[in-house]
Parts: C-alpha cells; structure tokens; sequence
C-alpha cells in the first residue's frame, strides 16, 4: 500500500480528478521502483514533459487502483496506462501485447438481445466450446514473461461457466497488474466469490443492465432477476470480510429499451458496487449485417490497443467480429508474440491506417472508432 509519507501521491489520490505526472514525481517513484520497467517508455515520457507535449493523464479510476498498490509497483503501472492510451492513439505498435482479452468459454447460459448470443448462426457447434486448461496456462506464461500487464476474463461468452473457473482465476495470482472477470452474476458461488478475493482480481464487472425485474428479465433472457440480486449480495457479504480488499465492484448496464430508467439504475445497483456505468448498447449483435458507414475510414484504436483470445486459441482484433473473420492467427499453432508480430497483422493494421477500412467487414460497419 502507498505510505503515509508519500505526500505527493495521497494528494493527487484525494483530489478525485485526473492528474498529469511531472518530473519531480516520476523520478520519485523510479527511486522507489521495485519492478522491471520499460525504461524506453519511462524516457519517451520524460521527453515529453520536458517539451511540454504530454497529454496523458492519471484518471480518478486509475488513482484508486494505484491507491491499491505497493509503491514499488506506481512506476510500472503508470508506464502501462501512458502505453494503453497514448501508443494506439498514436498508432504506435508495442512489441507484445500488454492488454489480452480471455474467454474461457464461447458459450453463455443467457440469451440477450444486444449480445453476440441472439445471432442464430453464431450459437452452433463450430463457435461452441470451453478453453482447454493447458493451453490456457500456456497462454498465461507468456503473457507474464513478456509483459503483459492487464489480462481480462470475458469477451463472447460467461466465463463462470467453465468448469475450471476456480483454477482459472488462480493461476494468474500476482502475475499482472490488473485482471478483471466480466460476469452476469448467475453463477456466482461461494467459493468463487473467496477466489476472486483471495487472488486479488482488481474488478469485477456484473452486466445487469436494469433494476426492475420484468425489465431485467426481458433483455436477459432465461435470467432470474432474484438470483442475481441474491448474488450480488453474498458477493458483498463476504467482500466485507477481507479486511484490506483491492477488489473494485462495477455494475454495467447497456440502454437497449426506453424503458430502462440510468438514474433508477444508478440509483439502485450503487448501493451494491463501487462502480456504476450505464451506456447505450454497441453495434455488436448480429455486426455483419449492420449497414456499412461509408463515413467511417479512420483507423480503429482496437488492433493497437489489445488482443482477444478465444477458447479455441483464435486470436482475434476485436470481439464486434464474433465470428473470427479477421482473425490473424491460433495460439495453438504459434506463440503469442509471433501472431502479434506476424505479417498478416501488420498487413490489417496497414490496411486502417491507409484509410481502407472499408475493405475489411466488419470493420467497415461496427461503429467503434
């Protein structure tokens, strides 16, 4: 945890609003540095504080996560978040990937209207399966030797539902800097619950989307509404017996009908999390059929940004291709850093910044810029 004497960082901590680091700052914390860090990246932001010319900023979410940690770690975390935001809006490729996304199974128990699961021709046995264990570790090894810093569990399916979520979870304990689980909520247990604690998962994210019932129930078909409150609750329950917890709880909601109501959903669920996001739902279902938008040939900040990964080691550029059309290579077949290094990713990430997107669907269609 960050201690008391560390003046500098409570303040910017207790402002709750973004902060820009300067100098005196970041060279304090490589003082106090106790991690291996890319020192290219740590000059290439002193560089631009010394020419004024650094835009990235520390938010208020970042400071609490930081808050969390031990002060030998703020450099490394820091230097992660300047690379996550400021190297794909440049356009500027990392040597691996240090944002990967997991699923450890394509498949979900619900049926929602705004998700990849309401697309008939997706749920078919060739889409359909749970990530093999040894090729998950396989995957987890590489990513902690090389770099990787954040590592999220969720993308097409619920991750819960994987027969070995608990040995999922456990292995990448203390081996990243933020790891996240995306979850419905309804198969959440009691042993589950303790694993997410005692592995540290930096948060957990529940797609609730309302907090009335027959709302609820309409747009996340075959959920029970009470079970998930049930849930959520002895999720919280047992959060308060963790004494200094690092654990964030966001509740997340996509607008889909005019029925829902954010501020009765805000209202509500806040009582539960820490966190509460509620966002008009994405162009993701049923992507392929969107309508081109013949406007839209910027580059996509995705390709730079992360890599998906799907149970069947698919690597993927995005999840709004559902259904790996783009896909640019198997982790089966190759190493992490070779398909993130290879020529038919470069050849698509060529492609967005020559301003020919347009060849390629469905990026020519789903909306994200």
């Amino acid at each position: 945890m960050i201690e008391n004497s560390d003046i500098r960082a409570i303040q910017f901590l207790s402002e709750n609003k973004s902060f820009t680091p300067d100098l005196k700052y970041l060279k304090g914390l490589k003082e106090s540095n106790t991690e291996d860090v890319d020192m290219e990246v740590y000059e290439q932001m002193i560089g631009e504080i010394e020419s004024n010319q650094l835009s990235f900023k520390v938010t208020s979410q970042e400071q609490k996560h930081i808050q969390s940690l031990e002060k030998g770690k703020i450099l490394k975390y820091i230097l992660y978040r300047y690379v996550f935001k400021e190297y794909p809006r440049k356009k500027i490729s990392t040597k691996f990937p240090i944002y990967i996304l997991i699923e450890p199974v394509s498949s979900c128990n619900l049926k929602c209207g705004m998700c990849f699961q309401s697309d008939a021709t997706f749920i078919k046995k060739e889409f359909m399966g749970k990530m093999d264990i040894n090729l998950y570790k396989k995957l987890i090894d590489e990513a902690a030797a090389n770099g990787t810093c954040a590592i999220t569990f969720g993308s097409r399916g619920e991750p819960t539902i994987h027969p070995q979520i608990i040995e999922i979870i456990d292995y990448t304990k203390g081996k990243f800097l933020d790891v996240k689980l995306i979850t419905n909520a309804t198969k959440l247990s009691d042993e589950l619950i303790h694993k997410i604690f005692t592995c540290n998962i930096n948060q957990v994210s529940f797609s609730i989307d309302s907090e009335d019932k027959k709302i609820y129930e309409e747009i996340r078909k075959f959920s029970n509404f009470d079970l998930v409150l049930k849930n959520v609750k002895r999720y919280n329950e047992i959060k308060k017996s963790y004494k200094d917890i690092n654990t964030t709880t966001r509740i997340s909601g996509v607008q889909v009908s005019n029925k829902q109501d954010p501020k009765k959903f805000h209202e509500f669920w806040s009582q539960y999390s820490d966190e509460v996001v509620f966002k008009k739902a994405f162009e993701r279902w049923n992507t392929y059929e969107n309508e081109p938008h013949e406007d839209l040939n910027t580059p996509c900040i995705l390709p730079w940004e992360r890599m998906y990964i799907w149970y069947d080691g698919k690597v993927n550029p995005c999840d709004a291709d559902y259904k790996s059309k783009l896909s640019y290579g198997n982790a089966n077949e190759n190493s992490i850093k070779e398909i993130w290094n290879s020529k038919k990713f470069n050849t698509f990430k060529e492609k967005h910044l020559k301003g020919r997107r347009n060849e390629l669907v469905p990026c020519d269609r789903c909306g994200q810029s």
